[in-house]
């Protein structure tokens, strides 16, 4: 088949874990022998054609008033290019053209700021059927993370109905519905989009690293793990609290980045705990170092890879159960999930993974991690292709599918 997916961003850039699996899906596809174009945005006031790793990169520049992943603005100018973004005419006339020279079977939409929901009409108007997968909140509120202020919104609010009423109308253009996670799936069914597609869950993929060895315990000590942006939304003071309630034979390993001066009142607060402050690292050199990792986000994060590439890795979790978190821990054999927030409720879950034999732990965390592989994620979206491609003529079915 002929593919075309769109995402806001592609390889070298990366925000979260949406670019990461945008990339192995469509290498995925590719190492499948099916056509694969990514249109993308990029800071450059020109469009550029590159070629990686068998897939043709289609960069085009933001139609909007500024790059809005090099810094804050002013909240009026943020409004403003919110407003611009729920629909915007110029994005969708590049998108078109491509589409016209490409000519594709199908096109994938993912994550959409920058784009806005135009590209779905852009299609439309050439008769190519569209898939969308939601990998955030952008439908619903421009943020894309329905969390500010350190509360969660109300996707029923005034301001996410404003915001969203376009979109929503613009979602009867999507022929196939893919979400991340069951939560992901429900709120945006819930709230009324994509009333005329079938909808299915497809988890996002992960790499499998190859088996590692593990350094053992010093002194019967265990070491938990951070790792993601260091800011409130992501529960990263949750996790130094976990910490000090554990007290002596408890070190925290924090992996990440965020605003200096948080960053060093942080440091400072928690001076006398056993941390180590590891800044960015990747994946692939924290996950060997820890023994457990904490993922206690304040936020109902859509689905949260890095807890599926700390299974890959062998290490169990303990994790916050909002948004999609506590659908990928498999419970009490590759970690817990618990209310966020609860301290007490992640010490107990971290002592009794701490107690456990950690060998049949590693084992049972690199079995799950199996089931999220690239190969078995790309060829669920290849049925899902395929269903699109074949029944686009056809009445559709509103009837959901997980799997």
């Amino acid at each position: 088949m002929k593919i075309v997916i769109l995402n806001t961003l592609y390889h070298p850039y990366r925000i979260g874990g949406a670019e990461v699996s945008v990339q192995l899906l469509a290498e995925g596809l590719v190492d499948q022998g099916h056509e694969v174009s990514m249109i993308s945005l990029h800071e450059a006031s020109e469009r550029r054609v590159d070629q990686l790793h068998g897939v043709t990169l289609y960069r085009l520049p933001l139609r909007n008033l500024y790059w809005p992943f090099s810094g804050p603005h002013g909240r009026p100018l943020r409004l403003l290019w919110h407003l611009l973004d729920i629909y915007n005419p110029l994005a969708r006339r590049d998108v078109s053209r491509l589409l016209r020279k490409i000519q594709p079977d199908l096109l994938h939409t993912n994550n959409l700021a920058g784009f806005s929901v135009a590209v779905w009409d852009a299609a439309h108007a050439l008769g190519i059927p569209v898939i969308h997968t939601s990998r955030d909140y952008y439908l619903i509120h421009p943020n894309c993370t329905l969390y500010t202020g350190n509360r969660n919104q109300d996707p029923d609010s005034l301001s996410c109905r404003l915001f969203s009423l376009i979109k929503k109308w613009r979602s009867r253009r999507v022929q196939q519905y893919v979400s991340i996670s069951d939560h992901v799936h429900a709120l945006h069914r819930r709230l009324g989009y994509f009333p005329m597609a079938p909808a299915e869950v497809i988890y996002n993929s992960i790499n499998q690293p190859p088996p590692a060895p593990r350094p053992s315990r010093i002194t019967g000590g265990v070491t938990l793990g951070f790792i993601g942006r260091i800011e409130p939304a992501k529960g990263v003071e949750t996790a130094l609290q976990i910490c000090r309630r554990l007290g002596p034979g408890y070190r925290l390993c924090i992996a990440g980045r965020g605003d200096s001066d948080y960053v060093a009142r942080l440091q400072s607060t928690y001076a006398g705990l056993d941390l180590a402050w590891l800044g960015h690292v990747s994946p692939e050199e924290f996950f060997p170092g820890i023994d457990i990792l904490l993922v206690p986000s304040q936020w109902a994060e859509p689905l949260g890879r890095v807890v599926l590439e700390a299974g890959s890795h062998g290490v169990p979790v303990v994790g916050s159960d909002a948004g999609g978190i506590p659908e990928i821990i498999n419970a009490g054999q590759t970690g817990y999930a618990c209310p966020a927030g609860d301290i007490n409720a992640f010490v107990a879950a971290v002592q009794r993974l701490a107690a456990g034999d950690q060998d049949q732990l590693r084992e049972q965390c690199l079995a799950w991690a199996a089931e999220f592989s690239s190969d078995r994620i790309t060829a669920r979206y290849i049925r899902a292709y395929q269903r699109l491609h074949t029944d686009q003529t056809e009445p559709l079915s509103t009837t959901q599918t997980t799997i």
